[in-house]
């Protein structure tokens, strides 16, 4: 039985174990095969190093870091795009949402100065000359008419805001209330004493 390969190249390099190196020296058909194994490596070793004209690899790898790099910024660019996107709808949601409540609040304001203008006209209609009215009643009409004028004052300082606000519509909501209670009372606690 001889050699197989892997043995004879073990003998032929100096790496094969001691039955190994026994058989090829033993055996004349596996000693040849080491000799000619030796020489084919021998000739081999002596071959001249040939080297392309032009070495291609370096203007591969720059091509494939050049790709890399553009689908790179392409994905950055993307994902800037997207981010962008994302800002732009939030801040149109958000600005849609804000111009929704203002109008809403503009709306209340509108209809509550409006009640307070009819409630104005209202009181006005109802004053007599030489109307009497009892003591309660007249501290009454001076706390309304005091309530209503400090409401007036903190609507003029909110004025300077100039878009209406919760605070502003909680105001004039007061004011129209307090003006309702005051018609109220002229209308109920007033008696007239004819000249």
């Amino acid at each position: 039985m001889h050699l197989n390969l892997d043995d004879l190249l073990a003998v032929r390099d100096g790496g094969a174990g001691p039955e190994a190196v026994a058989h090829a020296a033993a055996c004349r058909e596996c000693a040849a095969e080491v000799a000619r194994l030796a020489a084919v490596r021998d000739a081999l070793a002596a071959l001249p190093v040939e080297r392309p004209s032009h070495d291609l690899w370096p203007a591969i790898a720059a091509r494939a870091a050049a790709g890399q790099h553009r689908r790179r910024l392409l994905w950055m660019g993307w994902a800037a795009a997207g981010l962008a996107a994302a800002f732009t709808v939030a801040i149109g949601v958000r600005s849609a949402v804000e111009t929704y409540h203002e109008a809403r609040l503009s709306r209340q304001t509108q209809a509550l100065v409006s009640e307070s203008q009819r409630l104005e006209r209202a009181l006005r209609s109802s004053e007599h000359v030489g109307r009497v009215m009892n003591g309660r009643t007249a501290g009454t009409v001076a706390q309304l008419e005091d309530r209503i004028a400090y409401i007036d004052a903190r609507l003029s300082q909110a004025e300077d805001k100039r878009a209406p606000s919760p605070e502003v519509v909680g105001l004039w909501q007061e004011r129209v209330r307090l003006l309702d209670a005051l018609v109220n009372v002229e209308a109920s606690g007033t008696t007239y004493v004819g000249l």
